[in-house]
């Protein structure tokens, strides 16, 4: 497998990730007991895991723009939480939320860690040759 095909399959995961953060953003919200489950923390854990996705396939000098990119993708759906649909409403609490997960994404991938995810695959798949 090529890194061409390694990086298709990523952007492919990263796609369906961008996918689900849309649809539950936009998506009529279900009950959830305040006790059980934080909205907060969910924000915080879909921005960190699609930041850390992200990362797996920027380069150091680019890593700012693909975490921009996460930002603005949140930033986004806030707007259109309140401009497109009845059934949400746009929260600071919220962009917050998914910028601390941002930000601690690149913290983590700040360090030299930019790629890993082109770099694991490919040692995987030198490893199954």
């Amino acid at each position: 497998m090529s890194e061409a095909v390694l990086r298709r399959i990523w952007i492919a995961t990263i796609v369906v990730l961008v996918a689900a953060i849309v649809t539950g953003s936009l998506s009529p919200q279900q009950v959830v007991p305040v006790e059980t489950f934080s909205d907060k923390l969910g924000h915080f854990l879909a921005y960190l895991t699609l930041a850390l996705a992200v990362s797996g396939i920027s380069t150091p000098q680019r890593l700012w723009q693909a975490m921009l990119g996460c930002f603005l993708l949140g930033a986004s759906l806030e707007i259109a939480q309140a401009i497109l649909t009845a059934h949400r409403s746009a929260e600071w609490g919220d962009l917050a939320a998914n910028t601390t997960g941002i930000a601690t994404a690149w913290l983590i991938s700040s360090q030299g860690r930019a790629g890993w995810g082109l770099r694991a695959g490919t040692r995987l798949v030198r490893r199954g040759r």
